[in-house]
């Protein structure tokens, strides 16, 4: 290669160079400008924990506003709570729920649907124990009184939890006690142990301290968490959803990229010590996605609920009938 072509590349390699970086720069002193049109609204039920945190995150960003939608977030010490309260009593358009409020509503009504998951974790939901009654062990749970919230994920956990160590439901005593108030319950030794996903379990460790025994998971449940629309909205509202989805997607890729902001952002806004939720934050996948398992993790929890005659009904109803997957295309996989 002569010297003036081998000069003459280097020329255009330089010039390349400067053009992307001057754009580069541009974009960095420019920023997409925010939505200007007129903006849809979601007022939306979010249980106030580690699960939603793509929430936490496109609230702290401002993703919402970016994408044109207006978004009320109001918040419950469970899913369950928000579910129950866009049910039975309205003002809400949309919660954050897990699988087993959805199961139990299933068997009688079917005015929702999941339009995605936004999270799954095997990692969520424990047993605790008070070591200081005598349990070290899930054998010594037999005759206690287990605290947890009826109808929640962590009632379902319980009874994977006791079938996997051939205890019988019988064998011990379940108490129905808010989520939020598990942790206070157990500390004032109201009950032996409880059932409850996290920062629930954090809470009541940090407060018992030496006196408490946590139970591995041994990924026997997979939780995931939803975003779930009533019927109506979902019917009436199709571009507010999209755009709801769209600046959540945004906080996926933000959480991707920035674990570390991401962890400062959450701590702060759940008020949790930054270390802890370090600590736990790989144990949750988030990202939307709708996949095969939710469908059986469904309809396994609805034949445990008809085993145990936690429901009038003995048939499994139809999941498909509960999802909406018209949000997928373009926006997620799975």
């Amino acid at each position: 290669m002569s010297k003036k072509l081998s000069t003459f590349i280097v020329i255009l390699v330089l010039i390349a160079v400067a053009v992307e970086g001057y754009f580069l720069f541009q974009t960095y002193q420019n920023p997409a400008k925010k939505y200007t049109g007129e903006m849809e609204k979601i007022t939306l039920g979010v249980e106030k924990s580690l699960l939603p945190s793509l929430v936490w995150i496109a609230e702290n960003k401002d993703y919402f506003a970016e994408n044109g939608v207006e978004v009320t977030i109001k918040e419950f010490d469970s899913g369950r709570a928000a579910f129950t309260k866009m049910l039975n009593e309205g003002g809400l358009d949309m919660v954050t729920v897990a699988q087993t409020p959805i199961m139990f509503n299933s068997f009688n009504r079917s005015d929702f649907a999941i339009v995605a998951a936004m999270v799954s974790s095997y990692n969520d939901v424990f047993v605790l124990a008070r070591s200081d009654r005598g349990i070290a062990k899930p054998g010594d749970l037999r005759g206690k009184k287990i605290g947890l919230t009826k109808g929640s994920t962590g009632q379902y956990f319980l009874g994977l939890f006791l079938s996997n160590n051939n205890i019988q439901p019988s064998e011990v005593e379940e108490v129905d006690i808010p989520a939020g108030k598990l942790a206070e319950s157990i500390t004032a030794g109201a009950v032996d142990a409880i059932s409850v996903w996290q920062p629930h379990i954090y809470n009541a460790e940090k407060a018992l301290g030496d006196k408490s025994i946590t139970f591995p998971t041994r990924k026997i449940f997979r939780e995931d968490f939803y975003f779930v629309p009533s019927l109506r909205f979902l019917q009436n509202n199709p571009e507010a959803i999209t755009r709801f989805l769209q600046a959540v997607k945004q906080a996926e890729d933000f959480i991707e990229e920035n674990k570390d902001e991401t962890v400062d952002i959450v701590a702060a806004r759940l008020g949790l010590d930054r270390d802890f939720v370090a600590s736990v934050w790989d144990n949750y996948q988030f990202g939307l996605f709708l996949d095969k398992t939710i469908i059986q993790t469904l309809e396994e929890e609805a034949k445990w609920a008809i085993q145990n005659k936690l429901t009038d009904n003995t048939e499994v109803p139809n999941y498909l009938d509960y999802i909406s997957y018209q949000y997928k295309q373009n926006l997620y996989q799975g």
